[in-house]
Order: structure tokens, then C-alpha cells, then sequence
């Protein structure tokens, strides 16, 4: 059996990669699918405090890996409440609707492992829209492009 290795071997520093930053979350793309062949994306994601987050919505095509490296997150996973603090991961299988958000008093962050990889265009796509208010159409047709889905209220 053959191993496949990373395009490039290389130690990611903090400062290494793009602010794709969208919907008031500090988004950056350490690693992209290209990087890995593929495999898997990482990013860091910085939370505001009090930051909203996005909707509830379910990934089609990837898994998500949260890993809470400073602050606390809160996060709803398939109709249950998680508060991920740092030092704890939580999985978050495709196919499993799932929101997050920062109601908390400090600066939450986030390393996700994104796998398989290329959820960066996504960001970047989001990253390209006009600032103000979150257009949901326009937010909607971008998700569904990329392969997400807005859960829908009951």
C-alpha cells in the first residue's frame, strides 16, 4: 500500500494563510484541500464575543472537526446543546445539522479539520459578498452551491 503525502511538508505558522473572515467570524485557511491532496482543510476560526454565528445547517460533502483552543463555544448538534471549552473537540458528522455561536464574555478559537478539503472556496465566496446585513438569498445560493443546506424552522 502507498501512502499519499502532502503537497508540501511544512510547520503552519500562526500567521500563515488567508483571512477569508465572513460573517463576522475571523476565518483563517492554514491548509486547503490543494495542500492535502484533497484529504482534508484547516482552518482557525476566531469567535467575537456575542458573535450570532451562522445558521443552522447541514455540510452534504464533509465532516467538521472543532477544536477549542482558547475561550468557549456553544454549539447545537442534530437538537442538543454542546459548550465546547478549550481543550475539548467535538465531531460533527455530514448530514447532521449544526450551529454555533459565541454568547460568552471572551474571544473563542476554533481549529477545524475539514475533511474531505476545499470548504475554503466557500468562505471565500462568502468572504466576496457586500458588508451589512446577511442577505439569506444570497447567502442560501452560495451554501447551495458548495454543497450546504440551511436547516429549515419547523
Amino acid at each position: 500500500m502507498t501512502l499519499q503525502t502532502p503537497s508540501q511538508h511544512r510547520v503552519v505558522h500562526p500567521d500563515d494563510g488567508d483571512n477569508v473572515g465572513a460573517i463576522g467570524l475571523g476565518i483563517h485557511v492554514r491548509l486547503t484541500g490543494e495542500d492535502t491532496k484533497g484529504a482534508y482543510s484547516l482552518f482557525e476560526y476566531v469567535v467575537p464575543p456575542g458573535l450570532g454565528g451562522p445558521p443552522t445547517h447541514i455540510h452534504t460533502r464533509e465532516d467538521e472537526l472543532f477544536i477549542c483552543t482558547a475561550g468557549k463555544v456553544r454549539v447545537e448538534l442534530a437538537g442538543e446543546e454542546h459548550v465546547v471549552e478549550a481543550g475539548a473537540s467535538l465531531l460533527m458528522p455530514r448530514g447532521v445539522p449544526h450551529m454555533f455561536h459565541n454568547p460568552f464574555d471572551e474571544v473563542t478559537r476554533i481549529v477545524a479539520v475539514v475533511s474531505p478539503g476545499g470548504l475554503e472556496n466557500y468562505y471565500r465566496a462568502l468572504s466576496e459578498l457586500p458588508p451589512g446585513p446577511r442577505d439569506m438569498a444570497k447567502i442560501g445560493a452560495i451554501m447551495t452551491e458548495f454543497g450546504l443546506q440551511l436547516q429549515k424552522k419547523d
